[in-house]
């Protein structure tokens, strides 16, 4: 196997001589699926450029303070929940609390929250609980208060403080920081709802700290270093004190103050410091390539820290320096072809010494308010003292009489994620979104507070905590009646209730979700050759591990009268106009799900036409398609999810878009749910994996190699076969354990281990460097089809077992199309589709032979078929295989059965127990962690359909062998004497008269 540094963990040190893999780096728990961007990319770019910034009125100012003016490299100088402005009194050694809804001259009407004993460095607020905050000081203690009253003070440091954080998603765990010397520095997080004030987690940080943060999600947490470098640490991980599992390279000068900040709940992260010249510097890092950043902003020279914010739903970046008098924002959308780019700028009345993001639940939703910046700045005249300014972000609109639902959409709830045991056991995170449009916010937050009501009492310890009657209680049934749970709601009171190892999907989806139950699966009623049998009504059976993946035993072909045929005109999808005729021949330009036909089409962009399979026919002459943003090159449904679609485009993006629940026709916008900037120069292959959820494999080619990378969401966990002799194509095994690819150069055909990323066997492919396509026939059995010499188009079967040879190999006939094998491993059936031609073949495997089968031929060439799962075949009526097959200008709907002697019984003879292709057979974490699948086998039999093994026998006539026989002797011989007797009678035209006779006689 060929191994590199880049494949052996998902984020690489920034120093190239590295020659080994860093070992005290474990496999992370897989990346959620967050929502990269809840609009489309094209429309929120050009709100945010339109958005204008000012000064609110004085009459919304918050005057006449008197603040601490003492500076620190790691505060911002200000810290806002829902309900308070917190910033540093005279002195240093307490904290000042301001209403947020009571804004003009407050300088006597503020809260003071003392008890540090000494001068406070850094203070913060919790994303996950209103009235809650936290302060470090300069003697290394931290302080907490809630609701105003404090709670916990402990000793964190020997030394001062440099930070201190709430943890984004687990009540009660804050994060602090100090530095032990000049060149060494230490972070450690604490558990305050537990009895115990020590350390759970503590790690040295070399060259110092500035600053931390922890990402939205809580997996990891991320120091800014004295050296102008970053580090990132998993406190999660088994033997990761001490070890970093990603450093940043120098980007800004050593010695210079920095700042970190994660974007979100993505694996972005900004960073701030200045350069060798003192310009100050902003740059934007992928934490899957450490090396160099992706986008970086220079402005002017300074010498005092510049402060980053970050908006994840408006995807805006603020920098603010100390002492400046000006405010920035740029274009922090991560899928931009120009990350970091300026936006604007707004001018302050005086030098800035503190600024902060308002909660969104805050912001005037109604007049279009899409963020706010409040900035402290020091004495705007004489005897005003200092000041708080709101900075509100506008976005234009023609009309603010409605909610504007593409501008706001749904935003983190005030409210923990999950429980301190679940996250250290890296269960799956789901984050609570609540509603920002004002009909539905109180309701839906009401909703999110009954079902985290356990998670709300953990933030500080039990005899501090608020009652739980506090967070509301069940509502009455009249209650629920009228406000009935969302499906987000009803998705997150599943998750509070669920085991720690139960993998939940992390999208905000609509209804499309209830597909990761195998019990919404439904099939077309509008086809009358379709049997009226919903999918739930199958049985579910659990099966040892690899039944369900073996091929059947038979020695004889069961389907030597295969018919194919296509359906009736009105189930055709006719009228594609812009069918993209220069699809790569090593793809499939149709892809077909439950609920969605995929189908790629030319035009600008990269588009992609999506139709619902339920509604064939005419398609008018503007479809429903996905822009992708440059030429798509694959197209993939998500095998557990039907209602997303990815693409990849020549752009190294891979993307992942929710197909509306509405009707696909005209104008239809759908939602980039995740984004994944692959780390190569080019995507030429993206494969579901067919077992666990949310686990993706590309295959993608840099200058001098091509390799599989496998990603969980958006980490990358394995680099596979990585080879300087180019890949064809590659699949997955169905039980999701090993891919099997063929490289172009040397011509061989490889399986490797996917997640040991060990090459297990090799052996020799086709003779020719063209095209190949791999099929799995369960689990131990290959079919290749492609190219020997000569253009001679060939289908091989191999047994995984041994390459060396294939078992059989069968020479179709000589043509420049591409087959492409499609397999039905439980009738031992490979079809072929023959591009460019009128012909499907078909094979069936009989022990360790190939046996052709009729063929069907269609009225027009093919430019790709997909089929459907086996339980969206018509049993009834005896189809193996339901499929699509695209031509230039119509999708057709093809099937192939068998006839049978009594259709009228379900033939479980050729239906065996399918696999349930749409329901995940392994936990994502724990495929991660070398469990193996369990599939689940589905009954195909019809509730109104007998099987035709418990069927009665055919009844037959009661005749005895001595009766037949002597009936048919008789009629023998009353046949023979029938046949005498016309023989025997004379002609009366030839009989003689009797002058002859007499002549004769004499």
């Amino acid at each position: 196997m060929e191994k590199s540094v880049d494949a052996a963990w998902k984020i690489p040190r920034a120093n190239p001589e590295s020659s080994a893999p860093d070992k005290n780096w474990a496999l992370p728990a897989p990346w959620p699926d967050v929502i990269m961007s809840r609009m489309r990319a094209d429309d929120w770019s050009t709100e945010s450029e339109n958005a204008t910034a000012s000064l609110a009125t004085r009459e919304a100012w918050y005057s006449d303070l008197a603040l601490d003016a003492s500076d620190s490299v790691s505060a911002d100088g200000l810290a806002i929940d829902g309900h308070s402005l917190y910033v540093k009194a005279t002195g240093g050694n307490s904290l000042q609390a301001i209403d947020l809804n009571c804004p003009g001259k407050v300088g006597s009407q503020t809260t003071t929250l003392s008890g540090p004993a000494g001068r406070i460095v850094d203070w913060t607020t919790a994303l996950h609980h209103d009235n809650l905050v936290a302060a470090a000081d300069s003697q290394g203690s931290v302080t907490v208060w809630q609701d105003r009253i404090q709670t916990v003070t402990f000793d964190a440091h020997a030394s001062a403080c440099v930070s201190v954080r709430f943890h984004p998603t687990v009540a009660g765990v804050l994060a602090t920081s100090a530095n032990s010397g000049p060149t060494s520095g230490e972070v450690r997080l604490w558990n305050v709802s537990a009895d115990t004030q020590t350390p759970f987690w503590h790690t040295n940080v070399d060259n110092g700290i500035d600053s931390i943060s922890i990402r939205g999600d809580g997996q990891l947490l991320a120091a800014s270093t004295r050296a102008g470098t970053c580090a990132i640490f998993d406190p999660r991980l088994a033997g990761s004190i001490d070890s970093a599992v990603g450093v940043t390279a120098a980007f800004h000068a050593a010695g210079r103050p920095t700042r970190v900040l994660w974007t979100g709940e993505v694996p972005f992260l900004i960073t701030t410091g200045q350069s060798k010249m003192r310009e100050r510097s902003a740059a934007l890092w992928d934490q899957r390539n450490l090396a160099k950043p992706l986008a970086s902003l220079q402005l002017q020279p300074s010498t005092k820290t510049l402060i980053p914010f970050y908006d994840e739903d408006t995807r805006l970046a603020y920098f603010a320096e100390k002492g400046d008098v000006i405010i920035h924002w740029a274009d922090g959308d991560l899928s931009s072809a120009t990350p970091l780019a300026q936006l604007g700028s707004v001018v302050l009345p005086a030098p800035i010494s503190g600024c902060a993001l308002l909660p969104k639940p805050q912001l005037g939703v109604m007049r279009g308010e899409i963020a706010r910046v409040h900035a402290v700045v020091e004495s705007t005249g004489a005897g005003q003292g200092t000041a708080i300014v709101p900075i509100p972000h506008i976005a234009p609109r023609r009309t603010y009489l409605d909610f504007h639902s593409d501008l706001f959409p749904d935003t983190r709830a005030p409210l923990p994620a999950q429980s301190f045991e679940c996250w250290l056991d890296q269960a799956p995170v789901c984050i609570p979104k609540m509603a920002l449009d004002p009909a539905k916010s109180a309701d839906s937050l009401a909703s999110l507070r009954r079902t985290y009501c356990s998670l709300l009492s953990r933030s500080v310890p039990a005899d501090a905590a608020e009652p739980a009657a506090d967070h509301g209680s069940r509502a009455e049934p009249e209650d629920a009646m009228l406000n009935p749970p969302t499906e987000s709601e009803n998705r997150l009171s599943k998750l509070a209730s669920a085991p720690a190892g139960l993998e939940v999907k992390q999208h905000n989806m609509p209804s499309a979700t209830a597909t990761a139950s195998v019990n919404k699966r439904t099939v077309e009623q509008h086809d009358p050759k379709v049997k009226p049998v919903v999918a739930d009504q199958l049985a579910r059976i659990p099966t040892k591990q690899g039944s369900g993946w073996k091929l059947p035993e038979t020695d004889h072909a069961r389907f030597k009268y295969l018919e194919g045929f296509a359906y009736r005109p009105t189930d055709h999808f006719t009228n594609l106009l812009n069918v993209n005729l220069r699809f790569s021949q090593q793809n499939d330009p149709v892809r077909v799900g439950p609920k969605h036909i995929a189908v790629s089409l030319k035009g600008a962009g990269g588009q992609v036409g999506v139709f619902c399979r339920d509604s064939p026919g005419r398609v008018p002459d503007n479809p429903a398609t996905i822009a992708h943003g440059a030429d798509v090159v694959d197209i993939e449904l998500d095998p557990f999810d039907p209602g997303v679609v990815a693409t990849a485009g020549v752009d190294g993006r891979l993307q992942m878009w929710r197909v509306p629940d509405i009707p696909l026709v005209g104008e239809v916008t759908f939602e980039l749910e995740e984004y994944i900037h692959v780390t190569a120069d080019r995507i030429h292959q993206v494969r579901f994996h067919p077992c666990a959820r949310g686990v993706v494999a590309v295959l993608v080619s840099d200058i001098d190699a091509y390799s599989i990378y496998v990603y969980s969401g958006l980490m990358l966990h394995f680099i596979v076969g990585k080879t300087s002799d180019g890949i064809h194509s590659f699949e997955w095994s169905p039980s999701g354990d090993h891919i099997a690819l063929t490289t172009k150069k040397s011509r061989l055909l490889r399986i490797y281990d996917a997640r040991s990323q060990d090459l297990l066997v090799s052996g020799p492919a086709m003779d020719s460097i063209r095209p190949s396509r791999i099929a799995w026939l369960g689990n131990y059995r290959i079919c290749l089809a492609g190219f020997s010499t000569g253009s001679r188009r060939q289908l091989a079967l191999y047994s995984t077992d041994d390459l060396s040879r294939p078992l059989s190999t069968v020479t179709i006939d000589v043509g420049p199309g591409v087959l492409v094998p499609i397999s039905d491993a439980d009738c031992g059936i490979i079809y072929l589709d023959d591009r460019g031609s009128r012909l499907t073949h078909a094979f069936e495997v009989v022990g360790d032979q190939l046996i052709e089968l009729p063929k069907f031929e269609s009225p027009l060439p093919s430019l790709g078929m997909a089929a459907l799962p086996k339980v969206y075949s018509d049993v009834a009526q005896c189809e193996v295989l339901r499929a699509y097959r695209l031509s230039s200008q119509s999708l057709e709907s093809v099937g192939f059965r068998v006839p049978r002697k009594r259709p009228e019984f379900f033939q479980d003879a050729i239906f065996p127990d399918t696999v349930d292709t749409e329901t995940p057979a392994v936990d994502t974490l724990a495929w991660l962690g070398g469990a193996a699948a369990l599939p689940l086998l589905i009954n195909l039999c019809p509730p109104d359909m007998k099987p035709l093994s418990e069927a009665p026998p055919v009844p037959v006539r009661q005749r005895t062998f001595a009766v037949e026989t002597e009936q048919t002797a008789n009629n023998t011989k009353d046949a023979i004497s029938a046949m005498l007797s016309r023989v025997d009678e004379p002609d009366e035209e030839q009989a003689p008269s009797p002058d002859s006779e007499s002549d004769w006689d004499d």
